[in-house]
């Protein structure tokens, strides 16, 4: 509900399934914009971290932004491979920053690309197969 971008609808459930459940790693980026950011909460997402119980995958990071009017400010993209429930903002609640707007920009192969807000579209054939076969 908090959280924007890219969402795949389906009513084939082994393909959602595939998609969505931790088991199968399929990778998530998604921009972050949050507030309270610090390098040390930011290398503390390049650290292990356990949720629920699971030692999760160390993600990719890649800082886009930071605001030099507000330093505590700042935009990156995260890359992550579980898919656990609210993962992205309760890692960063670990690394000490609050998540501000959430976007979801890939999945797997399939990238959100210039799709504006409110939009929606059929996948090819090819993307399918792609994400199917990813």
């Amino acid at each position: 509900m908090d959280s924007e971008g890219l969402l795949i609808m389906t009513n084939d459930g082994d393909f959602a399934n595939q998609l969505m459940h931790p088991s199968h790693q399929v990778d998530k980026t998604y921009r972050v914009e949050v507030s309270g950011f610090s390098e040390d909460g930011f290398l503390r997402l390049k650290q292990p971290i356990t949720l629920d119980g699971y030692r999760l995958s160390i993600p990719e990071l890649k800082l886009c932004r930071r605001n030099p009017a507000s330093p505590d400010k700042a935009e990156f993209l995260i890359t992550i491979h579980e898919g656990r429930n609210r993962q992205v903002r309760r890692m960063c609640e670990i690394a000490g920053m609050q998540v501000r707007r959430l976007i979801r920009v890939r999945e797997g192969s399939l990238k959100l690309g210039q799709l504006s807000k409110g939009s929606w579209r059929y996948l090819t054939e090819q993307e399918v197969f792609e994400l199917k076969n990813s």
